[in-house]
């Protein structure tokens, strides 16, 4: 595509010079003014600079395009990688990491024993914070709540995992992709939580962090979420049953941002397990595909949502809207390719904070031998 591009640009660029010429030719031999090769001149002068402008900006925009491509193709691959190992099919060279995050739906995927350590910081410098298995209640119980919301029933998570204390940000995001800088709200610092990202576009980014960081990175499942956001005794917000908006960035006055705002700005605002952002600021992806209600409201245990959907769960509410929507309870729904500057996510960790330092010792010693 961007051969033909170029090769049209050109055509279009000697078809148009040419005409140009032409007419001066004819202008002189007809009225032998040398004021027509003049005029004529600078019109093809003013083609070719607009001409010119039209290709750089073309290649940008295919160059960006690309680099997205490629690292979408991760995401993508995850479902045919999935359904080769189910036919026992030769699974295709480097679909190790898109099959990695296909197991997602497979809880539990592994054993973490408790960490002697409850943080640790990875390589972007996103800190986690050790989420213990528990049973707690999920859903609303209030007749008045959403029906999304309801029934309210158990459930228990079997496995512990590491959940990123914040969002993602802008900063950390792109490293990623740099060319998000482009979308990037004019508001938004490198410390705000990124947005204008799809749900493709966070599945890649954990894709392409396990790579790089030796760990297994997700997006939550929607019970991890809500779990990590409301602890076991079955709170309204993080920090208790009563709204106070000077604890999250939601639509109120008191937050004092018009828009977003840093990621650590309200640690009054932290969950029971220290976890925070987790209402307002941005909506957060979650992994599971959307489902209506809770069903029967029995009890289920390391659920991840329905096999399929149209779209995929948004947790927390964000800076546009106000308390009712920044409960621990609070859904909605989006289209995995949907993005706007109101949603972003987070990333739990599957690995243990040291799974990375194997890695990084075998290859310091390995160079140690060369």
């Amino acid at each position: 595509c961007k051969t033909r591009a170029v090769f049209a640009s050109w055509l279009c660029f000697l078809l148009a010079g040419a005409a140009s010429v032409g007419a001066a030719e004819a202008g002189r031999s007809s009225s032998g003014h040398e004021w027509v090769l003049v005029g004529v001149s600078v019109v093809l002068l003013v083609q070719c600079v607009v001409l010119l402008s039209v290709l750089v900006r073309l290649n940008r925009l295919l160059k960006s395009v690309g680099q997205i491509g490629v690292r979408l193709s991760l995401a993508r691959s995850t479902a045919r990688a999935g359904d080769a190992g189910r036919r026992g099919a030769r699974a295709e060279p480097g679909a190790e990491v898109a099959a990695s995050y296909e197991r997602t739906r497979l809880m539990p995927m592994v054993t973490l024993p408790p960490p002697a350590q409850k943080t640790f910081t990875n390589l972007l410098g996103m800190k986690f914070v050790w989420i213990e298995p528990g049973e707690f209640t999920m859903g609303n119980a209030d007749t008045e709540s959403p029906e999304n919301e309801r029934p309210a029933h158990k459930v228990r998570l079997t496995q512990g995992f590491w959940m990123a204390e914040t969002p993602v940000t802008h900063a950390q995001y792109e490293q990623f992709d740099p060319d998000h800088r482009n979308r990037r709200p004019a508001w938004a610092g490198d410390d705000h939580p990124v947005n204008c990202v799809t749900w493709s576009e966070a599945v890649a980014f954990c894709l392409w962090l396990s790579e790089r960081d030796g760990r297994e990175y997700r997006l939550p499942t929607e019970a991890q979420w809500e779990y990590a956001a409301r602890g076991t005794d079955g709170r309204i917000f993080p920090w208790g049953n009563s709204w106070d908006g000077s604890r999250c960035n939601s639509a109120e006055e008191e937050d004092g941002f018009a828009q977003t705002s840093p990621v650590e700005q309200f640690p009054q605002g932290a969950s029971p397990f220290g976890v925070l952002d987790m209402v307002g600021n941005v909506w957060e992806w979650c992994n599971d595909w959307f489902e209506s209600g809770y069903g029967d409201g029995s009890t289920r245990q390391d659920p991840t949502g329905p096999p399929s959907g149209t779209h995929r769960v948004c947790r927390g509410g964000s800076w546009l809207n106000h308390g009712y929507s920044c409960r621990t309870t609070m859904r909605a729904r989006r289209a995995p390719d949907f993005s706007d500057n109101y949603i972003g996510f987070r990333v739990i960790c599957v690995s243990g904070p040291n799974a990375a330092n194997g890695r990084a010792t075998e290859a310091t010693a390995g160079a140690a031998k060369t």
